[in-house]
């Protein structure tokens, strides 16, 4: 089949360029408005508790999440008192509420909220709520923005949605800094590895024609489903890097079957009829393992596995079909401009070569070497046992980031903690307002109140404190029309209906250990007779998304290792190396998710890798990392055992097939790896603290899949195994035969 397929690209070469040459600059063309078509956000789960009260916080109550919150510092020694700042501030506030995109304006001159004022008087802030999702909300604030602005004041900008617009362009920044980084240290690599210009130039093409797929790709899923701008870095990271491992792979093979009688078309056809049929199943794996974040409702990790699949399925295509026609177009020409040296070229005597020589040392000892590499890698993942998972705040911004200085002088001169507090809404039949209901309401108030580490309950029950809970249901009971028209103001923010909300500030960060205890403790209060309780905010978004994660993510691994199983069991027709390849798979990505606990939670090199340590993990950071990295360690796995796998068919000799295999693969792997670990560590420069931590990660388990796990630890374990690593029950064994799939080692 994949021979069949290498001839094919050999006899129809012109054609299948002259169809790249066509459709490749149609691809740029489409795909380069990619980027700024991508989405901010992405993170909401409708189904969750806390989402669902976000909406009827909008829908019903005309409030909602702090989505933009300007913040106004009076100028030459003046207060917010003055007639100049409050003439200018209701003009802005007067604009404001004309957008169709705004729900509510909450300011201290229209609704009395003395929060919103800072304690010695010079600063105050707006809290405005805006409709629809994360995308529209960024474009309102961009409309908004020029309209801000009151004379005699300085004005920042904190709230959610700042916030958001300032990740997506430093995102977008670091996208094309670390692509800038990328290319040239991978074209130097590549000319090292090869020793020749025509060999490095095919994959360094590969890989620019899989960003340009990548883009593309990104840009046509942006036409029928949503895609998060956190998409464009992994996305990026996989075309390229994809990209450059496959045709890394096959030039490789290709250059040892061009070496061997039978001319161009023969070294084509055997490269891609080996080599290729790793790659294609090795694509599969990649791809497997990313469609695992589909079974999550967050939209930004189904993009990212959208946009991996398509750029994993385009990298494939380009190396099965691109590159084999490239090869039999430049023929022997191949290591045209070569240098004096190369560390892609065999030793003349093999069998004496380094790798094969660290072959046979760890099958001479093999159960030392497996426990020589197995405890350190286990003691390097224990930090990961004490993550402290949360999501992206204002705080992963670089430290001058307006959002982020504004939201810091939010909890230094205002009520800390007030614009994150805990949403409490209690719906009870009938009018919220009636003596009864007020009654039953009351009780709520003072039992959120008393609940360790509350600070404040901003409630129409708020004045009791310095009136007396009488006079304050007394006046909240009044008939509307009889009603106070500054009560009713302050009201509308908390009541309509049958519905009363809560406001409960924290004494803690919303991501706080203790912060998340009291969304429990919300929600193990028992209701009004007759009422309902449903606790959000953003400490409940975290609570919610790690509830989440903890229920599917067995799931998702599940899902993924069945799929691994599968697709590893076709390629060579055993049930034992499945299962290890994963179990070795699975160490190294858990000593790497150790290590970014140990870094960047714990705060060690901060200096070095430039970020402010938090304490915390990003709660989505294993996932991503499980996704990609685990498809991207298979590529590495399948290479070898394909290798090893030929030549115990020859020769069924376990020992000498594990030898020859490393000692053919040793260099190709560790250069891929390299390349890889160069990719992905350009992406590392992020000024984004989760963007960085996570190709750190991912360079991490990389590296030490492409170096202890092939290098040491598979050697050690197929020595251990010896014939069981074929080894398939008979009916499987049969099956295996039956579908043809052992055909496609002919």
């Amino acid at each position: 089949m994949f021979h069949a397929l290498g001839r094919f690209c050999v006899r129809r070469r012109w054609w299948i360029l002259a169809t790249y040459v066509v459709l490749v600059p149609l691809a740029a063309v489409i795909g380069a408005p990619a980027l700024r078509m991508l989405r901010a956000g992405g993170f909401e789960d409708w189904g969750a508790e806390s989402w669902q009260v976000d909406r009827a916080l909008v829908n019903e109550l005309g409030v909602g999440a702090p989505d933009i919150l300007p913040i106004y510092q009076v100028k030459s020694g003046g207060n917010v008192d003055d007639i100049e700042v409050l003439t200018g501030m209701l003009e802005v506030i007067d604009r404001i509420k004309r957008d169709p995109a705004v729900v509510r304006v909450t300011s201290y001159y229209e609704n009395g909220a003395t929060q919103l004022v800072s304690r010695d008087r010079t600063r105050t802030f707006l809290l405005i709520n805006l409709r629809g999702d994360d995308q529209s909300k960024g474009e309102a604030l961009d409309r908004l923005r020029p309209q801000l602005t009151v004379a005699g004041t300085e004005l920042m900008v904190a709230g959610y949605v700042p916030v958001n617009q300032a990740i997506y362009r430093t995102v977008e920044e670091d996208l094309r800094k670390a692509e800038l980084l990328a290319f040239p240290f991978t074209a130097v690599l590549l000319l090292v590895i090869f020793g020749s210009g025509a060999s490095a130039s095919v994959p360094l093409l590969l890989g620019g024609l899989a960003v340009v797929l990548a883009f593309f790709a990104m840009r046509v899923l942006t036409m029928v489903t949503d895609v998060s701008i956190f998409a464009a870095n992994v996305v990026t990271v996989l075309g390229l890097g994809l990209g450059i491992d496959y045709s890394l792979f096959l030039v490789a093979r290709y250059r040892e079957e061009l070496a061997r009688p039978g001319g161009v078309e023969r070294a084509v056809a055997h490269t891609v009829g080996t080599t290729g049929r790793a790659v294609a199943f090795s694509g599969v794996t990649v791809a497997a393992s990313l469609c695992g974040l589909l079974l999550f409702p967050q939209m930004y990790l189904r993009s990212i596995a959208y946009g991996g699949v398509a750029v994993t399925v385009g990298a494939v295509l380009l190396a099965l079909t691109l590159l084999p026609a490239v090869l039999a177009v430049i023929g022997p020409r191949i290591d045209a401009l070569r240098l004096p040296f190369s560390l892609s070229a065999p030793p003349v005597d093999e069998e004496h070569g380094f790798w094969h020589r660290v072959a046979h040392g760890v099958m001479r000892r093999p159960i030392v070497v497996a426990l020589a590499v197995t405890v350190p890698l286990l003691l390097l993942g224990a930090p990961f046992l004490r993550i402290n998972p949360s999501i992206a705040d204002h705080r992963i911004l670089p430290a001058e980031a307006e959002p982020r200085v504004a939201t810091d002088v939010l909890d230094t001169e205002f009520l800390p903690h007030q614009v994150t507090a805990h949403e409490v809404l209690v719906r009870l039949p009938g009018d919220a307002l009636s003596r009864a209901n007020l009654e039953l309401l009351y009780q709520v108030h003072e039992r959120v109140r008393a609940l360790p580490g509350i600070t404040a309950v901003q409630s129409p029950f708020s004045p009791a404190e310095s009136i007396g809970k009488e006079r304050t249901l007394t006046l909240l009971a009044t008939p509307r029309a009889e009603q106070d028209q500054n009560v009713l103001a302050g009201l509308e923010l908390f009541t309509r209906g049958g519905v009363m909300r809560f406001a409960a500030v924290s004494d803690y960060v919303f991501n706080d250990a203790r912060a998340l205890a009291q969304v429990e403790a919300l929600r193990a209060m028992a209701p009004p007779p007759g009422g309902s309780v449903e606790i959000g905010g953003i400490a409940a978004v975290l609570w919610d998304m790690q509830e989440c994660f903890w229920r599917i993510t067995p799931r998702m691994v599940g899902f993924v290792a069945l799929i691994m199983f599968v697709v590893l069991f076709a390629v060579f027709g055993s049930v034992t190396l499945p299962l290890k390849a994963m179990l070795m798979n699975s160490l190294s990505l858990t000593a790497s998710f150790g290590a970014i606990v140990w870094v960047f939670q714990d705060g060690r090199f901060a200096t070095l890798l430039d970020y402010t340590p938090l304490g915390l993990s990003d709660v989505t950071q294993p996932l991503l990392m499980f996704a990609v990295v685990f498809g991207l360690s298979m590529d590495y796995e399948v290479l070898l055992l394909t290798r090893v796998r030929e030549e115990y068919l020859r020769s069924g000799d376990n020992a000498h097939a594990v030898a020859h295999g490393l000692a053919r693969t040793g260099r190709l792997i560790t250069s891929a790896a390299l390349l890889l670990v160069v990719v992905i560590g350009a992406f590392a420069t992020s000024k984004i603290l989760f963007m960085k931590s996570l190709g750190v990660g991912m360079a991490l388990a990389i590296a030490l899949d492409a170096t202890v796990i092939r290098a040491l630890l598979v050697p050690a374990t197929m020595r251990l195994m010896g014939a069981w690593n074929w080894w398939a029950p008979a009916p499987l064994a049969r099956l295996w035969q039956r579908l043809g799939l052992s055909d496609l080692e002919e």
